[in-house]
């Protein structure tokens, strides 16, 4: 039986699958602008004495890592590679590869020269101690 046709000439189960690609493309572009800009993804944990930043980043060499502080702001950097098969095509590929850089911005200014850093099992973890100047001190009131 022959599909009906609307007044402009389109088959309506046409426009539907067509109307379904475009959402999905959509759906695609939206997934890779999702992450922009906020690689790696970070918790920031607070003892009242220092700032704890855990950073997910599988797969990458910890020496091509690099962390940087300036104030209140601890920047990561690093890059992220994938090697493919010698005459092997991507069926599909979502990891993210390149250089990125994330910069947190933590409420109070970090001692940058005691900010130490470690990496296990894919995850980063830095250790930022509180500036003395930014720490609480109790005042005693004559």
């Amino acid at each position: 039986m022959p599909r009906a046709r609307w007044w402009w000439g389109a088959d309506p189960l046409e426009m539907l699958n067509e109307m379904r690609r475009v959402h999905e493309d959509l759906r695609q572009t939206s997934r890779e602008f999702a992450g922009a800009g906020v690689y790696p993804a970070v918790n920031i944990y607070d003892d009242g004495e220092s700032y704890m930043i855990r950073a997910e980043v599988p797969g990458i060499d910890k020496n091509k890592l690099e962390i940087t502080t300036k104030g209140s702001e601890v920047t990561i950097r690093g890059e992220r590679t994938c090697a493919t098969p010698e005459g092997a095509a991507f069926h599909r590929r979502e990891r993210g590869m390149g250089v990125f850089h994330r910069v947190v911005s933590l409420p109070d200014d970090v001692e940058g020269n005691k900010v130490a850093a470690s990496y296990r099992n894919g995850v980063l973890e830095v250790m930022c101690p509180r500036a003395i100047a930014s720490m609480p001190r109790k005042v005693t009131i004559s």
